[in-house]
Formats: C-alpha cells, structure tokens, sequence
C-alpha cells in the first residue's frame, strides 16, 4: 500500500512539474512580441530612411514584423550627414539586412557592391550582362558611395535597358 501512494505521489509531482513548464512557455511567448512604437513631437517631422532610401509615406504603413533595427539620429549629426534639421529616424528591414549580408559575402575583400536594376547583386551577374543591354553603368566612392549606399567598398550601379523601358 505505501508503495502504490509513492508512486501515486511521484506520478502527481511529475504532472505537476510538466505543468507548471507548459504554463511558462506560454506565457514567455506571449510576452516577447513587441510593438513598435515612435512618437514623434507635434509639428516635427523627421526624415525617415528605410533601408537606406527616404521614405515619403507615414510610418503606420510599415509592418512592424519586418523590421530589424530601428536608429534615431537627431541634432548636428543629422544635419550634417542627412541635411536635416528635425532629425533622422533609420530603418533597416529584416530583408533588405538579408541583402545586404548575402551582398558581403559574395564580395570578397575589397570588392565594390553591385546593383542591377535597382537590386543587390554579384560580379558573376554582371559579368554575365551583354554590353549592348546595359543602359547605363554609375560609379560610386568613398563619401558618396557611403552616405547613399553604406559601402565602404564603392558601388557599381547598372541600369539595364529592359529595365529602363518599365
């Protein structure tokens, strides 16, 4: 008899124990969703960058899930990197952060970034391209190539004809 209220015992502290577990991952998922949330002063209107370019539209229409990272620049910095005087709200996406890595990767040491028609691209596809379906081919460096695309390396930019037409 004293072994069966034992086991009995054990068996309930065990279900008790999963329980308890079970209880606490739900409540830690539930928990670790954040909203994002700006507020802005009233009749100030910072710049907002969304992977590097400005951004015109309300910040309400960005889904919150996509986002990576979130600065504020605000004060001399801001008006000396972006012209601004308001301030400077940056946004990376979790995609455009994708692009960019895969973008590293595939440049190896010194080698400059490389955009076809508007995306994130490698030598191999350039190097595919015919010259008589390249529109127009632009070169960025140092502070310029910087400030507008965040490459220390330059950046090569190439319009296709195709894509011009559109």
């Amino acid at each position: 008899m004293k072994n069966l209220i034992l086991t009995l015992c054990a068996l309930l502290l065990s279900i008790s124990i999963i329980q308890a577990q079970e209880n606490k991952k739900t409540v830690d998922n539930s928990s670790n969703k954040e909203k994002l949330h700006i507020k802005i002063k009233d009749g100030a209107k910072p710049d907002i960058y969304v992977d590097g370019k400005k951004f015109d539209f309300p910040m309400d229409i960005l889904d919150s899930d996509m986002i990576e990272s979130v600065s504020v620049v605000k004060g001399d910095k801001a008006l000396k990197e972006y012209n601004s005087k308001n301030g400077v709200v940056l946004i990376v996406t979790k995609k455009k952060n994708a692009e960019i890595d895969n973008a590293s990767a595939n440049n190896e040491g010194k080698a400059p970034m490389i955009i076809i028609n508007g995306k994130n691209s490698d030598r191999k596809t350039l190097e595919k391209l015919s010259p008589d379906d390249i529109e127009s081919i632009e070169v960025f460096k140092d502070e310029r190539a910087l400030k507008k695309y965040n490459a220390t390396n330059g950046v090569i930019v190439v319009t296709t004809k195709k894509e011009k037409k559109k």
